[in-house]
């Protein structure tokens, strides 16, 4: 099926300076100078740097020293200084960003089955999934928001657009900076960075920098219930190095290390009205309930919460990086740049949440993460007098492994428990290539883009659901005993059970044992992109965009039935038409970049809730439409920026 959407973006930003403004973005890298004028901001959002006002897609670039005044200390914290993007925490846990752009949101939840719309990455190595994104942001230089679908240079799970986290190299001289902050609900953060001197030899030159930094917060809402004090407790440790190697002028390898880990409790769920547990429910075992949840009800915003569980959510996430970097110099088609990198990350997440919003033991489940990836990208970086280029491969090795109990009163049986044991093995491989002619007889005031990138991915998923009741009083009911595998892989379900939760023997129609059951699909995509730019005046271009990309297809890991697991869902695909203008006026101090853009979508994954069973499914279907007006960046004088939007919307 097909979604269209008509969006209109609108950003205007204008900056009357007196004196010396604060650059938006810094460091030699960046190319931002002292003064922070518009003309000084440097991007990489095509994989090679260029002036932001020269990159034909909407782009937002925040500088280190902006992050720094706006107390940006996570990935779930860039959403307060960049518009249109909205990120947000999750339900039950403090490590899974819930990433909007231009009104594209995360379908179902944020488990590690599910793949999201917006892909962030950390100096081009992708964080392939929201589950643990919500990693600190050390030494960052700055942050690139790349709005609309990048299918092309960056891949799959990029059709609401990009974030782009470019952290600060060493730069080899002696120095460093250090910070500490204080906050309201017991709030503290502390942030230490040192660059050491570069040493050198007949080895050529080797720099290093380090960086930690911590966060603590005692938590927004006071718990009421027998478990931990407080809801949104924080304590938060992340450090990072950096050492680079240069044996000679024009070859680099750099080593990144980057770890955070939390210990913490997560956003817990409170009841606003009755549900089903009402006085006025037709059934009896209803209505006898509601007595107990009643002084859980809360009609206006709650500062406390009653739970019976910890709410426990910590994590830990780590990743190493090598990318080697190669100036070929100028050859027959050009100055050629080869580059490398290759990176691994593992995340393990730890969390125990009550989803009743009550002091009873009535629906809770523990949630256990064990991730692991392995990327490795090639790119051969072109320039000559007329083109420009990026030639790329990209391959990914991923897996994951879910242990999710579920616990749950269960009217006609005492304490229903549910397992579901679940993982999967994910490969993809890709080659791209963007080519740019940009012709001298024009002054290189024309440039016309043409790019292309084949993706295949294969997915192979397992799951090991059953549900067992530890006193069945109904054993016709297909919900009570264990669901088992026979030896044919077929379900079967064992009525009854003693209270150990043991499993009876001899009462299954045949030979069985706990069998997960498991599937594999593959899937492959092209995702071409062109766009048309020409410049007017040395500061204003304008542009046209053609861009695809699509969301991975994947199974619902987390179906509880034979036939929701057996289902795939595709991957939904989106085209974007885009026009646009980009201007730097007035010496650098007043921009205006205007946006108007069409995207139409194919096979939209839509998520269906399954309450009975507190997941998610995801389908194919639907239509929406939805209009967009964003306005951001005002920065009417020396070190003061202010930002806002409107967004209006409708979806059918």
């Amino acid at each position: 099926m097909k979604r269209s959407a008509l969006l209109i973006t609108l950003m205007n930003s204008v900056a009357l300076t007196v004196g010396v403004a604060p650059a938006f973005a810094q460091g030699a890298a960046a190319g931002a100078s002292s003064d922070g004028m518009f003309d000084d901001i440097v991007v990489t959002a095509q994989r090679r740097e260029e002036r932001l006002v020269d990159v034909p897609i909407s782009v937002s670039a925040i500088g280190e020293q902006r992050l720094e005044n706006a107390g940006v200390t996570t990935v779930t914290n860039i959403g307060t200084v960049v518009p249109n993007i909205q990120i947000n925490e999750t339900v039950g846990n403090s490590w899974s960003p819930l990433i909007s752009i231009r009104g594209l949101s995360p379908a179902g939840d944020t488990s590690l089955g599910r793949d999201q719309p917006v892909g962030i990455y950390i100096d081009g190595v992708p964080v392939s999934k929201s589950t643990g994104a919500a990693f600190d942001t050390v030494d960052l230089q700055r942050v690139e928001v790349l709005r609309g679908p990048q299918g092309t240079l960056y891949g799959k799970n990029t059709i609401g657009g990009a974030v782009n986290l470019v952290t600060r190299k060493p730069s080899g001289e002696f120095g460093g900076q250090a910070s500490a902050g204080v906050g309201n609900y017991n709030s503290y953060t502390q942030k230490l960075s040192v660059d050491l001197p570069a040493i050198e030899g007949g080895f050529g030159a080797i720099k290093m920098k380090f960086g930690v930094s911590g966060r603590q917060t005692e938590g927004f809402f006071d718990n009421t219930g027998p478990s931990r004090k407080h809801f949104g407790e924080q304590d938060q440790f992340a450090a990072r190095a950096d050492i680079v190697w240069e044996p000679t002028d024009n070859l680099s390898i750099a080593y990144a290390y980057d770890i955070t880990d939390n210990d913490g409790t997560g956003v817990m769920l409170a009841l606003s009205a009755p549900g089903l547990i009402s006085p006025t429910s037709p059934v009896p075992a209803l209505r006898a309930l509601y007595p107990l949840i009643a002084n859980s009800i809360h009609t206006d915003r709650p500062d406390e919460i009653g739970t019976d569980a910890t709410g426990r959510s910590d994590f830990s996430v780590s990743g190493h990086a090598i990318t080697a970097e190669y100036d070929a110099g100028t050859t027959g088609i050009g100055d050629i740049t080869l580059k490398s990198i290759t990176a691994w990350r593992d995340l393990k997440t730890r969390s125990n949440s009550d989803f009743d919003g009550t002091v009873y033991d009535l629906l809770r489940f523990t949630l256990n993460n064990d991730y692991d990836q392995f990327t490795q990208e090639l790119q051969v970086i072109g320039t000559s007098e007329d083109f420009r280029y990026t030639i790329g491969a990209f391959y990914m090795r991923d897996n994951y492994s879910v242990y999710n109990p579920r616990w749950s009163l269960r009217f006609g049986a005492d304490n229903r428990y549910d397992l579901s044991d679940r993982g999967a093995h994910n490969k993809s491989i890709a080659g791209y290539g963007q080519f740019t002619w940009s012709p001298s007889s024009l002054d290189n005031r024309l440039s016309l883009t043409g790019g292309l990138r084949w993706t295949k991915e294969t997915k192979r998923v397992r799951n090991l659901f059953f549900s067992y009741n530890a006193y069945a009083v109904n054993p016709a009911d297909p919900l009570s005993g264990v669901f088992v595998r026979d030896a044919n892989g077929n379900p079967i379900t064992i009525s009854g059970g003693p209270a150990s939760g043991a499993l009876p023997s001899g009462n299954g129609p045949g030979p069985y044992d706990l069998m997960p059951l498991e599937n594999k699909k593959s899937w492959s995509r092209l995702t071409p992109e062109a766009s048309i730019s020409f410049q007017i005046q040395p500061d204003f271009n304008v542009y046209g965009r053609f861009a695809t990309g699509f969301k991975s297809g994947g199974f619902n890991d987390t179906a509880a039935t034979n036939d929701a697991f057996d289902t795939a869902f595709d991957p939904e695909k989106l085209t974007s038409f885009e026009l646009g203008t980009k201007g730097i006026f007035a010496d650098g101090r007043l921009s205006l970049n205007l946006a108007v853009y069409h995207s139409i979508y194919k096979d939209f994954q839509a998520g269906v809730f399954v309450p009975t069973l507190i997941t998610t499914n995801i389908i194919n279907a639907c239509q929406r439409r939805s209009k967009s007006r964003p306005f951001g960046g005002v920065k009417p004088g020396h070190g003061v920026t202010c930002r806002g939007e409107w967004r209006e919307g409708v979806a059918r």
